[in-house]
């Protein structure tokens, strides 16, 4: 990979492209998932929630420049802080990227306000954090989670589907779980509080204990609003689990808290992956427990569909 394509990656974030798989958040939850007519809208929309996340990424880096130059570790990671590309380049980028969202706003998926919306809200909300909120202790991290609920909203909007309010409180906290585990990820990576204000003033609030203890709160909320949620969606049990394939959900539970034991264990040991939370993905426990989860998720919800299409496919 040449060393201007690598820049141009770095300035587009998309290694932060991830985050935005939460838009088929709607299509699994609502059991439409093997409705194939949604899925092109749904792959459009991902898209230009990536490069919307990018056009907010790049006019950051435009707005601290001169702030990013003050910082050796901003310095290495930031091409525009690194003069590897040039501020009119950025522009050109962010140009273009509004023309395809534009475009395909209008010619390639149904006109839909309320995803427009979603996608105005993503900029206003990135540049409110950066220009105001990012400066206040305890509302930045409320504000950066809101960023995963649009996105979240953003495929109910494209399938015209609702969402359970519980969900939609679980999708908040888990964002909030993740973003105190940064904050905290930042402050054991730079040993000392006063090294952390140099990188962002709003250490001088933070501190390893009150994060641990938002951290602990914001898990078990994790864990109450998840049973809330499978109780509200099945109600009641049936004498065999295996009578209600819908029921089988109740054994994700103790995978869910293996999830964030293990996830609390690794961003306490391993602040690196605190802030680049991609990293965890690669952890060969969270892996098998996504794996287990996914197979009981995909069994409740679509284990009819699945046996079907295999039965039709052995007629064939």
């Amino acid at each position: 990979m040449s060393n201007s394509v690598k820049n141009i990656i770095d300035l587009l974030r998309i290694r932060q492209y991830y985050k935005n798989l939460l838009i088929f958040v709607g299509i699994f939850f609502s059991e439409k998932l093997f409705k194939i007519d949604y899925y092109f809208p749904l792959m459009i929309g991902f898209i230009l929630l990536c490069f919307t996340s990018s056009i907010n990424y790049i006019i950051n880096d435009i707005i601290d420049i001169e702030r990013d130059k003050e910082h050796q570790e901003k310095l290495n990671k930031k091409p525009l802080a690194s003069g590897e590309l040039s501020v009119k380049f950025a522009v050109f980028l962010i140009l273009a990227l509004s023309f395809f969202i534009i475009f395909s706003l209008i010619f390639l998926i149904p006109v839909n306000l309320n995803f427009i919306l979603i996608l105005i809200a993503i900029v206003v909300t990135g540049q409110l954090y950066n220009l105001l909120f990012k400066y206040y202790a305890f509302v930045d991290i409320l504000i950066l989670s809101t960023g995963y609920l649009w996105r979240s909203l953003a495929g109910c909007f494209l399938i015209d589907e609702g969402i359970s309010a519980w969900l939609f409180l679980l999708i908040f906290e888990v964002a909030l779980f993740l973003v105190i585990a940064k904050r905290k990820g930042d402050l054991m990576m730079f040993g000392h509080q006063e090294n952390a204000i140099k990188h962002k003033k709003v250490y001088s609030i933070y501190s390893i204990k009150i994060l641990d203890n938002f951290h602990n709160i914001t898990a078990t909320s994790i864990f109450i609003s998840y049973c809330l949620y499978l109780f509200y969606k099945f109600q009641l049990l049936p004498v065999n689990l295996l009578d209600d394939k819908n029921s089988i959900m109740i054994l994700s539970i103790p995978v869910l808290i293996y999830i964030i034991m293990r996830y609390m264990y690794l961003t306490s040991e391993r602040p690196d992956i605190a802030r680049n939370t991609e990293k965890a993905f690669f952890d060969t426990g969270i892996i098998i427990a996504f794996l287990i989860m996914g197979i009981i998720t995909l069994y409740s919800f679509y284990g009819d569909e699945i046996l079907d299409f295999f039965i039709d496919l052995f007629k064939l």
